[in-house]
């Protein structure tokens, strides 16, 4: 969420310059973080729940509150001076809800670190599998002899596509 040396506020974004418009950005900036801490809660659930694939549909929401987030960070960093003396009460409810959205990335960081493990673990239990070979079943020949085995092969393994 930090602001990037080719990123600059347009023109058309005016200053902060009386209490009311510092205030009102204040509010935008808690109910935006709100509604993304909410959405990376429900993304970090259907983490842990094994559902990854229907975390798409939080993707688009997710990425407006993003833009949002990011723009009025900006514009908040542009007036900082003027904003912190004229709504220091919403600085602290900002302060507290930053918090918030911090350990709401965290346990979503924590979340797709696990769901990596998984995954990797899977993909190399696959490979171990295909790149096992296994030998022909040894049978009596003639005179009781045990005949050589079939030349090796490789293994069989079945993939469960429901998940």
């Amino acid at each position: 969420m930090t602001q990037t040396p080719g990123m600059t506020l347009s023109a058309d974004i005016p200053r902060i310059e009386n209490a009311e418009a510092a205030k009102a950005l204040c509010a935008r900036l808690l109910e935006t973080t709100a509604e993304l801490v909410g959405l990376l809660d429900r993304e970090t659930a259907l983490l842990k729940q094994g559902k990854p694939r229907d975390i798409k549909s939080l993707y688009v929401r997710k990425s407006a509150l993003n833009a949002l987030l990011t723009r009025d960070i900006s514009v908040f960093r542009r007036d900082t001076d003027f904003i912190m003396s004229a709504a220091p009460d919403e600085i602290t409810a900002i302060k507290d809800q930053h918090a918030l959205l911090q350990k709401s990335l965290d346990a979503n960081h924590d979340a797709l670190v696990a769901m990596k493990a998984v995954s990797e673990s899977l993909l190399h239990t696959i490979a171990a599998k295909l790149s096992a070979r296994t030998a022909g079943p040894e049978v009596y020949g003639q005179n009781a002899d045990v005949s050589a085995a079939l030349p090796a092969r490789p293994a069989a393994i079945s993939v469960n596509t429901v998940l």
